[in-house]
């Protein structure tokens, strides 16, 4: 609760001791306690004193300005009632002076950020359980850019590897391919692999074909990628995840930095050849104490590179483009291979980016995989929301045209899906039920969308413009009208709990919970019809405000507000 960080300027006197970070405010679990309260448990850590000693002697003690009314103690905490009429002026004059940037706590002014998310192997259309990584990396993009961070984000276009190989080689049999062709015929063709040896050696030698710079192999490999990347990246913008910079890997195949690699590999005698004359690197010789995954193979036999060893240097070049903040969004099962890439970089003198980790979403008969082709493709899935939420305007507003019907239709859709997923941590795996999360009720994105269009309908039946400034005076006594203000007022702290943790799953639930306040605001406070004109102009300020701070979350998490409903 930035905004009332004033308030604790009296306890900051009372105990200079304390650091900052000792003296959280918080709303109390009921109002009934009090509007805010200051837990005691950091402070009385820290001045070596019981918690409820220490509330009760600051309730006490403090000095507190004229927006306090009264400060009691209640155990370990420090209950705070205010002036309601002064605070809620104050909540809503910070929201609407800072505007698109309440919320913000501009900790990355001057400062840049690499971030580097989904990368899928150019083997298919994107699916739903990789579309949570795009989903993901696109709103830590979204939480950092709002931050002031100057954000750079990274897509890592695998170009070279087997399966394009053996992609390569299929597409010559079949005289050509087409995106939506892909996944069949890699299927097919990982299949051959597993069953011919022949063909998937094929492969292999048209890799290191590729490697070696045979023209008309990198032209075949760049004309599959292309067609990959650009199927993908058009499914991707659907769910509104945009990229700044394409680094191919084939730029890394003979990158001079991975001679300083070797060379620091070989002095802590971690580098040598195995009984199959490929290049390895003996972890255990770096500090990795485990037997699964203590070597790690740069190169083959015959010479061509590991996607590991291409990885390294990859990870050299974004790191000497000099961000500030270096993150790569993964999935679980890369925590391995991001621990012993980070072994081998740091053996080498250079950092490893920080990792964000996501678990996955799971179908009924368990994780998906590209190679059996047990995906649901996330093209299709977005038809299939779009179809559904398209039935759902159509019952919802069927008042409007066809075209503005299809446009809020495709953005129910979108807020459906990026909700659900973004709502759920990324360490946890999640089911997705499209029948629920396309519901204009419940704990979806489209409720909250529909509490947007219901403040701009309210403000829209007013029919005038609202003053620039605010009234001298603000109404807000209502218990309905306050624990909505004393909600708003906390985006700040959510924001900074987010960019800390590199998670926007509080975000999408500071925005459900706002909008569950404002729908009982609405039913329990009349605006248009209140008793006075005065408490019509003020909760119109609050239904402003409420619009301005789900609008700057829900930027964030990517969701458009449709202008009606």
């Amino acid at each position: 609760m930035k905004i009332f960080d004033s308030i604790l300027d009296p306890l900051r006197a009372l105990y200079p001791e304390l650091a900052g970070a000792d003296l959280p405010l918080t709303a109390p679990p009921s109002l009934e306690h009090g509007d805010i309260a200051v837990p005691f448990f950091l402070a009385a850590r820290r001045l070596k004193q019981a918690p409820p000693k220490l509330a009760a002697d600051a309730a006490a003690r403090a000095e507190f300005s004229d927006l306090v009314r009264e400060a009691t103690s209640a155990g370990p905490y420090l209950n705070l009632r205010l002036d309601r009429s002064r605070a809620a002026r104050e909540i809503l004059e910070h929201i609407l002076a800072a505007g698109d940037h309440f919320g913000a706590g501009n900790t990355g002014q001057g400062l840049h950020a690499v971030i580097e998310h989904t990368s899928i192997n150019p083997n298919a259309s994107p699916h739903l359980g990789r579309a949570r990584c795009a989903m993901i990396g696109d709103s830590i993009s979204r939480l950092f850019r709002f931050e002031g961070y100057d954000v750079e984000v990274h897509y890592y276009v695998n170009d070279m590897g087997r399966q394009i190989g053996l992609l390569v080689l299929i597409a010559d049999e079949l005289g050509s391919l087409s995106f939506d062709q892909i996944l069949d015929a890699y299927v097919r063709a990982n299949a051959r692999a597993e069953e011919d040896p022949a063909f998937a050696e094929a492969g292999y030698a048209l890799l290191a074909r590729m490697e070696e710079g045979a023209p008309e192999v990198q032209a075949k490999f760049k004309a599959v990628t292309d067609l990959c990347l650009q199927g993908q990246l058009a499914v991707l913008a659907r769910i509104g995840a945009r990229y700044d910079v394409f680094d191919r890997e084939s730029q890394y195949v003979r990158d001079p930095r991975l001679e300083q690699v070797q060379d620091a590999l070989r002095a802590r005698e971690a580098l040598f050849i195995d009984a199959e004359q490929r290049l390895v690197v003996d972890l255990s010789k770096l500090g990795y104490t485990q037997e699964e995954g203590r070597f790690f193979v740069l190169m083959r036999a015959n010479g061509s590179s590991m996607y590991g060893y291409r990885d390294l240097a990859y990870t050299i070049d974004k790191h000497q483009r000099g961000a500030d903040l270096d993150l790569i969004v993964l999935g679980e099962d890369h925590k391995l291979y991001a621990q012993q890439l980070a072994l081998i970089l740091g053996a080498a003198g250079f950092p490893a980016p920080e990792a964000v980790y996501y678990s996955y979403i799971l179908l009924k008969s368990g994780k998906m995989s590209t190679r059996q082709g047990k995906v649901v493709l996330l093209a299709d899935f977005l038809d299939q929301a779009s179809a559904l939420a398209a039935e759902r305007v159509a019952e919802q507003c069927a008042e409007f045209d066809v075209v503005e019907q299809r446009r809020i239709a495709e953005q129910v859709a979108v807020a459906a899906v990026r909700f659900a997923v973004l709502r759920v941590g990324p360490n946890k795996n999640m089911i997705f039920d499209l029948e629920t999360a396309l519901s204009f009720q419940g704990d979806t994105g489209p409720y909250i969308q529909y509490s947007c269009a219901r403040i701009r309908s309210i403000l829209r039946k007013y029919g005038q413009p609202l003053p620039g400034t605010l009234p001298e005076a603000i109404q807000a006594e209502d218990p309905a009208e306050w624990a909505l203000l004393l909600r708003l007022a906390s985006l700040p702290d959510v924001i900074e709990t987010a960019v800390i943790q590199r998670n926007t799953s509080s975000i999408a639930q500071f925005a459900l919970d706002t909008a569950r306040l404002f729908t009982t605001f609405y039913h329990e406070c009349p605006v248009l019809t209140a008793e006075t004109p005065a408490l019509t102009q003020s909760r119109l300020q609050i239904c402003r405000a409420t619009l301005r701070t789900l609008q700057n979350a829900l930027g964030i998490l990517g969701i458009e507000i449709p202008e009606r409903m």
